[in-house]
């Protein structure tokens, strides 16, 4: 097939869309024409002229959606013709209330959403819609033995006589990062918190994390599996608006299915989280996943956690490698490629 994906394939992959953007780039060029363009330049004169000479069968915008995002896609529909099927990943959707009711005059062909509430909403709207997780890269995370472990930590200045709590996402005050203060005075425990450099952090939050003892890493990492090694738990503290939509754009902490979460998970790490987005859709607690409501559940959970308890999250995870998930979405394509 001949595919445009529209995403975020600017500078380095340290943050999820980016992420996605070039995993599904990367995977699908393998069997298929790839035309990858920015998002932001959807309706710019060149990227328009480049589409009609690419002629795609599928246009697929891979993050959001917002209401800019299907205005310009009907748009482009209107350009390329009927052939060309629209595609959207709501990976993390923002609709304002006051916007909601033009999506029937701007659906896609297909939208691809991951919580169920997404789920609800899209089909409400008169939309076609299927379930599409997000993905991991199980051969890039993979557990290590103790005494490698050991060897990371030495790497990266880490103490080995504490336990190693990990957070890894942008440092921003609508994830809830205040929690792992109170983690941080738990005993023989260190918090480290690996902050994403493709969005602007919280500079005051940042010193306050610092100023309680967390170890905060704001840098790009190459690989960022090797900071998954050094941990013994993995804690994703933000909370979702349950079955509400967000009010505001700023509500949104994190995409619907955390690409963190999964990185912990091929890594064998036990996970204690909410249950944000597609998290309890896709993964039943048990075997070292541990899923609290509230942030006095959560700290109640580290204090009492068993790190001898046999983990089995890296098995729940391994269906969702990226390779097997590609291969489904390109069964979605044909399906609607074939539609008049």
């Amino acid at each position: 097939m001949k595919i445009c994906l529209f995403g975020d394939f600017s500078g380095t992959p340290d943050e999820g869309m980016k992420n996605i953007s070039k995993t599904v780039k990367t995977i699908l060029s393998i069997r298929h024409g790839v035309l990858a363009l920015n998002s932001r330049e959807i309706l710019q004169l060149n990227i328009v002229k480049q589409l009609k000479s690419f002629s795609p069968e599928i246009v697929h915008y891979l993050h959001g959606p917002t209401i800019r995002s299907l205005v310009m896609l009907k748009s482009l529909k209107l350009i390329l013709g009927k052939k060309t099927k629209i595609v959207v990943s709501a990976t993390r959707p923002y609709f304002s209330k006051y916007s909601r009711w033009s999506i029937p005059f701007l659906k896609p062909d297909l939208i691809l959403t991951q919580s169920a509430k997404f789920e609800t909403f899209f089909k409400d709207k008169g939309c076609k819609v299927d379930f599409m997780p997000n993905g991991v890269d199980c051969h890039k995370f993979f557990p290590i033995t103790e005494n490698e472990k050991i060897a990371r930590r030495k790497a990266f200045g880490l103490p080995e006589d504490k336990k190693i709590i990990l957070h890894v996402g942008h440092i921003k005050s609508n994830r809830q990062l205040e929690i792992f203060k109170k983690i941080q005075e738990i005993n023989l425990i260190q918090v480290v918190i690996v902050g994403g450099t493709a969005q602007k952090s919280d500079n005051k939050l940042k010193t306050d994390l610092e100023s309680s003892g967390i170890r905060v890493i704001h840098e790009y990492f190459d690989d960022i599996s090797e900071i998954y090694k050094t941990a013994d738990l993995y804690v994703f503290p933000i909370q979702d608006t349950g079955l509400n939509l967000p009010v505001t754009y700023n509500q949104v902490g994190a995409i619907d299915l955390p690409l963190s979460v999964l990185e912990a998970m091929a890594c064998n790490l036990p996970v204690i989280t909410t249950g944000f987005g597609a998290l309890q859709r896709l993964f039943e607690p048990g075997a070292g996943l541990y899923y609290c409501d509230n942030e006095d559940q959560i700290i109640d959970q580290v204090k009492t956690f068993s790190y001898q308890d046999h983990c089995q999250t890296r098995e729940k995870v391994l269906p969702y490698d990226w390779f097997n998930l590609i291969k489904s979405l390109e069964k979605k394509y044909k399906s609607i490629v074939t539609l008049t």
